[in-house]
């Protein structure tokens, strides 16, 4: 489907009312009331653009829970998704030695472009939980 430019002072709002009249209102619905409409689930994800301190870090990580049968890297060309189950940390420390140089928790941060699930800073440690922070787990200092 290809959609003709629209231009002027209410361009957006055409854009809109052109995409919003495709939309099938009883089928949204009717997804919304099904019984597979949400699943909770204990997984978490993260994703992250890929570079040369990123590759590293999936390196890393892939030897860090080679055992652990719920965490999967995929593959998605311009970034990698990383899931879990409860969650996973990375250690930027760790991450430095195998650059050979210096590298922070805060230039991990640069690449993650989305979270599924709590995300926080420990020192120089990320990490993504389902826990309630300061609830279920203390909370980092």
């Amino acid at each position: 489907m290809t959609e003709a430019p629209v231009s002027g002072t209410n361009s957006h709002h055409a854009a809109i009312d052109r995409r919003v009249s495709g939309v099938d209102v009883e089928q949204v619905r009717a997804n919304m009331l099904s019984d597979r409409a949400v699943v909770e689930s204990r997984r978490v994800v993260l994703a992250l653009t890929k570079a040369d301190e990123i590759e590293a870090t999936v390196e890393w990580l892939n030897e860090q829970y080679a055992d652990e049968p719920s965490f999967k890297v995929e593959d998605c060309g311009t970034f990698y998704r990383i899931d879990c189950l409860e969650g996973f940390e990375i250690d930027a420390d760790e991450i430095a030695e195998l650059l050979g140089r210096p590298f922070s928790v805060y230039d991990l941060l640069v690449n993650v472009s989305t979270t599924i699930g709590r995300a926080y800073v420990d020192g120089n440690v990320f990490a993504i939980t389902t826990d309630l922070i300061g609830w279920e787990r203390e909370v980092p200092r």
